[in-house]
């Protein structure tokens, strides 16, 4: 495009390639298995069969198609940032643990005070 951004592709164009791809594999299937299925040239050919080789190759490679282009699509840049409500729980996650290690810093300087000993994480000026 132009403009350089990445536009939607219409849902036609999006299904087409695995429905024309699986179509493929599932007349394939049918006909080796029409002709396979009849058992020689002197036999009838087994429609029935064919029909259900193509049904069961149509889904199944539709359905491995679909999951190997779900799995190759990259994600938004947006998704990797969390929604507001994961951000607020990180931001608050993260100021609760700042809060407890003060807390904790705290209550060794007092004790060290308490004891006589100078606090682990310098001295405090009470002047």
């Amino acid at each position: 495009m132009a403009d350089g951004k990445k536009g939607r592709r219409s849902f036609l164009e999006t299904v087409k390639a695995p429905l024309i791809f699986s179509a493929a594999l599932g007349l394939v299937a049918a006909a080796v298995t029409t002709i396979a299925a009849s058992g020689g040239t002197e036999n009838s050919p087994r429609v029935d069969l064919g029909l259900i080789a193509f049904g069961i190759a149509f889904i199944a490679a539709l359905l491995i198609v679909s999951m190997l282009q779900l799995a190759s699509r990259e994600n938004p840049e947006e998704l990797s940032q969390g929604a507001g409500v994961n951000r607020n729980s990180e931001e608050l996650y993260r100021q609760q643990v700042a809060k407890r290690r003060e807390e904790a810093r705290r209550k060794e300087a007092e004790r060290a005070r308490e004891a006589g000993e100078e606090p682990k994480y310098g001295r405090r000026d009470d002047g």
